[in-house]
């Protein structure tokens, strides 16, 4: 799983696990983001806080509009940029130039397109929106248990684990994936410490088209790829277990992040092309999950071990879905074409 459809509302976390919301850890990503730092929050979250009227939230509230306001002129001045662009490559078509001022035209007729996009998504008011897509290193709201009480924390879904230096954190494989198999090993300092749990509604991948189809690659046939979306059957909320890391060094930015556990994947997410899924756990093990014992780490296993009875089918995402995966899936247009009968490579 690179991508999922989560919940993003904080508010509506606090009310299904009787928790609090972290107010003063939600300030400080969205003071962050607003003081220019990278911090990558998905709209949906903006907008659990731009829907409230309660006052202990209005110093968030403004730092969303603050953040939304800059955003929609950074847009702005890059319509009119391309706009002048695109004008005067126009101007330029028919001379010598002809083949630059062509691509030219091309780049800002894109480039006007995507801003224009981004403008009229910031701009919008979608009432009631608590599900959002989760992409490694966005920030989304996680639930936590931390000297007794529990608490919806936003989070980074890459972690950078406590004993990593944030020069090498590049270099690790897979952050925002913490492999069962791993935990005791590379997740030690996490694993029977600090658990979390997100509420997930669909997951997405790309998988490889061939093993989608289950053949081999054909003869001279480059690697396609399709992004799917798997969903629960029977349909229902997916309560992932997660690690989290406080990463704290001195002069440096404090980071809350977390990575989901995954372990080998169902057949049928197998049989799609997808080797891996996340770890799902039983409802009514949620907070012996988050409340775990140190000495005790065969018990955490065993929560993970007991998971609800659920299989996955799987569709193409929609084509908005597809424009705005990270990494961008190859060869979207006619891969449910029947393939054709040409011979794989020999083994």
């Amino acid at each position: 799983m690179y991508s999922a459809t989560v919940w993003t509302d904080p508010k509506l976390y606090a009310g299904h696990f009787q928790g609090h919301i972290d107010l003063n850890a939600f300030h400080e990503s969205f003071r962050r983001r607003a003081a220019g730092n990278r911090v990558a929050i998905p709209t949906e979250v903006d907008q659990a806080f731009l829907d409230t009227q309660e006052a202990e939230l209005e110093p968030i509230r403004d730092l969303v509009i603050r953040h939304r306001l800059a955003q929609i002129q950074a847009a702005d001045e890059e319509i009119a940029s391309q706009v002048a662009r695109l004008a005067d490559a126009q101007h330029r078509l028919g001379s010598k130039e002809a083949k630059a001022a062509g691509h030219s035209a091309r780049m800002s007729m894109h480039k006007i397109a995507a801003a224009r996009r981004r403008r009229a998504s910031l701009a919008q008011n979608v009432d009631g929106c608590q599900l959002g897509r989760m992409f490694p290193g966005s920030f989304v709201p996680i639930v936590t248990v931390q000297d007794g009480q529990t608490l919806i924390r936003p989070m980074r879904y890459q972690c950078r684990p406590s004993s990593v230096e944030r020069r090498m954190e590049n270099l690790l494989e897979s952050p925002h994936h913490a492999r069962k198999d791993c935990l005791q090993g590379r997740w030690r300092t996490e694993f029977g410490h600090t658990h979390g749990v997100i509420a997930v509604e669909s997951l997405f991948e790309a998988v490889a088209l061939h093993r989608l189809r289950n053949r081999q690659l054909l003869r001279g046939e480059g690697l396609a790829a399709l992004e799917l979306e798997f969903l629960p059957t029977p349909r229902q909320t997916l309560y992932v277990a997660c690690l989290w890391s406080h990463w704290q060094r001195p002069g440096r930015a404090d980071l809350l992040s977390f990575a989901t556990i995954v372990d080998r994947a169902p057949a049928e997410v197998q049989a799609a092309g997808q080797d891996i899924c996340p770890v799902v756990i039983k409802q009514e093990n949620v907070n012996a999950w988050l409340n775990p014992d140190p000495t005790d780490l065969a018990a955490s296993l065993a929560i993970l071990e007991d998971r609800p009875a659920v299989s996955y089918e799987h569709f193409p995402s929609s084509a908005e879905r597809e424009r705005l995966a990270r990494p961008a899936p190859a060869k979207i247009i006619n891969l449910w074409k029947p393939p054709q009968s040409r011979s794989p490579l020999a083994a």
